[in-house]
C-alpha cells in the first residue's frame, strides 16, 4: 500500500515508518525540513503543516500524528495555542487532501491522547466515556472532531504515556532514578496509562489492517497500574529506591498548569483493542520496563 504520514519523523513516527517499510508498504513522509532516505520505500516531503503540497500522488492510507510536544515547555497562552494549532491544522489539510481527492485513500489514521478523559478522573475510563473540560481534553476533543469530518473510514489513536528509550518519559526519568531521586507525584494514587513503543507500533499496524476497526481505541496496555506502583516497579528494575515524595502543591509551584501532566491522570481500558484480537507484547508494566532496562 502506499502510506501518507504526518508526524512521521519523531519519537512514535520514526518507529512507525520503519516498521511499516519493513512490512513492504511505500511511505511518504511529510516533514518541515528537508529529509533524504536511504531507503528506497521511504520519500520525504516537504510542507508547512498547514496545508498540502501541490501535484500529491494518491495514498491507500493517511496517518496523522503531528503536533507539537505537550510537555517539554511551559503552558503560556501562546504555547497551548501552538499545541492547538500545530493539530488541527495537519488535521485539518489531511481531511481536505481526503475529501478532495478523486481516489481517496480508504483509511485515516489520526492520533489523539488519554488526556480526553481530563487531567484527574475516578473510575475506569473506555472509548464511551465522556470527555473532560480541562485543557487536554478540550485539544483531544477538537483534535477527534476534526479528524472525524474525513469521508472514509476513520481511526482515532487515544495513546496513553509511550514507554521507549529513544524519546518520551523514559530518558527523562532515568537519571532521576539512577541518583534515587525518583517517587511519588502527589499522592501517586494517579492512574498511569501506559504502554511500551513495541506495542503502541504493533496496534497502529494491527488496526490498520483490521477493516472491521473505527473510531476512537485507548492504545494502553492491559494491566492497569497508578503512578506509585509505576514508580516502585521502574525503581526495581534500575535496582534503586523510590523514596521520594514531591507534594501536588510543589508540582504546581514548580510547573503551573502544565503539573496536570504530573500529579494528574486516568485509568483507562484497553478491552475495545483486546476484543479485536489484539494481544500484547508486553501486556506488564515489569515486563515493559525489565525490556527497556
Amino acid at each position: 500500500m502506499n502510506i501518507l504520514i504526518t508526524g512521521g519523523t519523531g519519537f512514535l513516527g520514526t518507529p512507525l515508518v520503519e516498521a511499516l517499510a519493513g512490512d513492504g508498504h511505500i511511505i511518504s513522509v511529510l516533514t518541515r525540513s528537508k529529509r533524504t532516505s536511504k531507503n528506497r520505500q521511504v520519500s520525504y516531503i516537504e510542507w508547512n503543516g498547514k496545508e498540502m503540497p501541490p501535484a500529491m500522488g494518491f495514498y491507500d492510507v493517511v496517518i496523522n500524528l503531528a503536533g507539537s510536544s505537550i510537555g517539554e515547555s511551559g503552558w503560556s497562552e501562546s504555547a497551548k495555542q501552538e499545541m492547538v494549532s500545530s493539530r488541527l491544522d495537519a488535521t485539518n489539510a489531511c481531511v481536505k487532501f481526503i475529501n478532495k481527492s478523486t481516489r481517496p485513500p480508504s483509511l485515516f489514521i489520526s492520533g489523539s491522547a488519554v488526556g480526553y478523559y481530563g487531567g484527574f478522573r475516578e473510575g475506569e475510563m473506555t472509548e464511551t466515556s465522556a470527555p473532560a473540560d480541562d485543557f487536554m481534553a478540550d485539544l483531544c476533543l477538537r483534535w477527534e472532531a476534526a479528524a472525524q469530518e474525513a469521508k472514509c473510514r476513520t481511526i482515532i489513536l487515544r495513546t496513553g504515556v509511550v514507554l521507549g528509550n529513544e524519546g518520551g518519559v523514559i530518558p527523562k526519568l532515568r537519571p532521576i532514578y539512577k541518583f534515587w531521586l525518583g517517587g511519588k507525584l502527589g499522592s501517586g494514587k494517579q492512574g498511569f496509562p501506559w504502554i511500551h513503543l513495541d506495542d503502541e507500533i504493533a496496534a497502529i499496524r494491527f488496526l490498520m489492517d483490521h477493516e472491521s476497526a473505527e473510531g476512537a481505541y485507548n492504545l494502553c496496555a492491559p494491566e492497569i497500574v497508578n503512578q506509585e506502583t509505576f514508580s516502585d516497579t521502574y525503581a526495581q528494575a534500575l535496582n534503586v529506591m523510590d523514596i521520594w515524595t514531591v507534594p501536588k502543591f510543589a508540582l504546581k509551584m514548580l510547573l503551573g498548569e502544565r503539573s496536570i501532566l504530573l500529579w494528574g491522570g486516568q485509568t483507562v481500558s484497553s478491552k475495545k483493542l483486546q476484543s479485536l484480537g489484539f494481544e500484547f507484547k508486553f501486556p506488564t508494566v515489569k515486563e515493559a520496563l525489565v525490556d527497556l532496562v
